[in-house]
């Protein structure tokens, strides 16, 4: 499906649901990772907007499209995917920050409304990963790779049925910044090189 387009979300919604009727599980995931300039804001909006459209409103509107469904299990699951980035801002990607920041808090007000139901919001927050988000990131040595990131998530969903977060140790240094109070200092270190990190 098209997570930018709202008909495409619905109409594989439909499919999916036609085809899997006892559907319990949701990840609901969408992506673009673009740097930015706003120096230059005329030149940034269309990417900004791009960016909001996809990573924030892509999430949102699959959710929608099945929350219905999945309040009718017996026990569901939505997993919301935010970054790293979300708590701790790289200067070249101001809006996918910014949506990742968006879908951690999406996903803790969706936990509170849910609670009682049979639905549970678990909200995966990855670290830099190497794959083809931004150029160069594939190859990137301080990118996670995607393997043993895929080998962590799924030990510790199996180990820490009841965590909402699932955080392999690689982010734990950007989600911890602000309480741990070393948020200046982890700003700086994530932004003290011109490549991008993304997570």
């Amino acid at each position: 499906m098209d997570t930018a387009d709202p008909a495409s979300i619905e109409a594989a919604a439909r499919t999916v649901l036609v085809e899997h009727p006892d559907l319990d599980v949701l990840i609901a995931m969408a992506g673009i990772m673009r740097a930015e300039d706003w120096t230059d804001p005329a030149g940034s909006r269309a990417t900004a907007e791009a960016t909001v459209t996809t990573n924030l409103l892509g999430p949102i509107r699959l959710i929608a499209a099945f929350m219905e469904h999945l309040l009718a299990q017996p026990s569901a699951t939505i997993m919301t995917v935010s970054s790293g980035l979300a708590f701790v801002p790289l200067r070249p990607t101001p809006t996918y920050n910014a949506t990742k920041a968006a879908i951690h808090m999406l996903s803790e007000s969706l936990r509170l409304q849910l609670a009682g139901t049979s639905v549970e919001v678990l909200e995966l927050i990855p670290p830099a990963v190497r794959t083809d988000l931004m150029p160069g990131l594939a190859t990137r040595e301080s990118a996670m790779p995607l393997e043993d990131f895929v080998d962590e998530v799924m030990s510790l969903l199996e180990e820490r049925p009841e965590a909402t977060e699932i955080r392999v140790r690689r982010v734990e240094l950007l989600r911890g910044a602000e309480a741990r109070g070393d948020y200046p200092g982890v700003v700086a270190a994530l932004n003290g090189s011109d490549l991008p990190a993304p997570a």
